[in-house]
């Protein structure tokens, strides 16, 4: 009889705690501070990517592939081409006339093929954000990305650990963490669109695939709120390549 109540009083315990492991991954982690080890956190997701050594060594990364623009119906060729510090760009469907869009230290101009201005200040602002996170994991690598540990949430109904990054003359980043992988899964950023409020910016990361030592994301779904608004697909990617001259034009 005693074994018996002392067998009931283990099974209450195991179920009252299968059924907290059960409400705790069942409910969005709040964004609190936290308390851990941020810096535990970052050495996870360089050694995730490949190592901080090898982050270090990153100066230019270019990618092709293709874009489908779900708000436009359209779809066409891609090609993106960082280099650090502070310049990117972006060719979206040239074959089709499309968009150029080049970040130059703090200038930025747009246009189509050679023919380019002065970015307006939300494409400005637009840009400095896509350089920012393109440039993680190099920028945690060496200490020009800010973060703080913003608690834990879900995400597709897989845990995350959330950093905030704080960058110059950049919108803060939200970045979501695969508490499993350590790879950056989504990041995001709200834009003060002036008279016609704030919108919330994600791209979310899939398809990783290793190239020279280091893991890069070879498909970006990007959203405006909760709506897709295009996915790029990358087939071709290059690190620390020589770039064509002229890449990165500069304002006449």
């Amino acid at each position: 009889m005693t074994f018996f109540i002392r067998d009931m009083q283990k099974n209450r315990t195991r179920t009252f705690f299968i059924g907290f492991l059960v409400v705790v991954f069942s409910f969005e982690y709040p964004a609190i501070a936290y308390d851990g080890p941020l810096g535990n956190t970052i050495n996870q997701v360089l050694a995730a990517y490949g190592g901080k050594d090898r982050l270090l060594e990153v100066k230019t990364v270019s990618a092709h592939g293709r874009i489908d623009d779900s708000l436009r119906k359209l779809s066409g060729g891609y090609a993106r081409t960082m280099q650090r510090p502070d310049k990117l760009r972006i060719d979206i469907m040239p074959e089709k006339g499309g968009e150029v869009r080049v970040l130059n230290g703090s200038k930025g101009l747009q246009g189509s093929g050679d023919h380019l201005k002065e970015a307006n200040p939300l494409s400005l602002s637009s840009m400095n954000y896509q350089y920012g996170y393109l440039d993680l994991p190099m920028s945690l690598a060496d200490g020009t990305a800010k973060a703080n540990h913003n608690g834990f949430k879900e995400l597709h109904g897989r845990p995350m650990e959330i950093l905030s990054i704080h960058l110059a003359d950049a919108p803060s980043l939200t970045v979501y963490i695969d508490f499993e992988t350590h790879l950056i899964r989504r990041v995001e950023t709200t834009f003060d669109m002036g008279a016609m409020g704030s919108s919330l910016l994600g791209t979310e990361y899939d398809h990783y695939k290793m190239v020279d030592g280091l893991l890069f994301p070879f498909t970006l779904h990007n959203y405006a709120g909760e709506k897709n608004i295009s996915t790029i697909k990358i087939s071709r990617l290059t690190v620390n390549q020589p770039l064509p001259k002229g890449t990165f034009p500069t304002a006449k």
